[in-house]
């Protein structure tokens, strides 16, 4: 009796849909990724677009027509969604982060970024050198580089813990 070997077909189609899926594991992943990346690029200009027309608002006063008593009224109602007033505080001091910064404000992606770079705004040199020390070791510096060249240019003191007294 001879001995004969078969080999098995769904053994090899399934190594070749094994060997498959990693190509294609690969390359989508790449290709989300990429669109990930682009998509946050573009939630940030987009948010820098409605600074612009923030300030427009504000500076013009258009809300007054909308019936609105003032500014913060304006967007702790028609802004509620996007954090009202507090956020768009936080944004108007990121644009003043950028601007007070120049051409270095292209460095600076987001709102998230130029806070911490906030408290130098009033002495833009010491601005703009945070902003030099974070790209010296940074090429795309991130939140973190930027509070951490704040804190060389102008070290924070440490906040003082509030004290909680007790009506009894």
């Amino acid at each position: 009796m001879s001995t004969q070997t078969i080999s098995n077909p769904l053994a090899s189609c399934t190594n070749l849909i094994a060997e498959s899926s990693k190509q294609t594991s690969a390359f989508d992943y790449n290709n989300l990724n990429t669109s990930i990346q682009e998509t946050f690029t573009a939630i940030d200009r987009f948010e820098w677009q409605a600074v612009d027309e923030i300030l427009q608002m504000r500076e013009q006063q258009l809300y007054l027509q909308a019936g609105y008593k003032n500014f913060e009224e304006y967007c702790q109602r028609e802004l509620c969604a996007w954090g009202g007033y507090r956020r768009i505080n936080q944004l108007l001091g990121a644009k003043k982060v950028i601007d007070a910064v120049g051409e270095l404000g292209g460095h600076i992606k987001n709102e998230r970024q130029a806070r911490p770079l906030l408290r130098l705004v009033k002495e833009p040199e010491k601005l703009k050198q945070a902003v030099a020390i974070a790209l010296k070791d940074n090429p795309s510096p991130g939140e973190s580089d930027f509070a951490a060249a704040a804190n060389i240019v102008v070290p924070q003191l440490p906040r003082k813990k509030r004290r909680c007294i007790n009506a009894g």
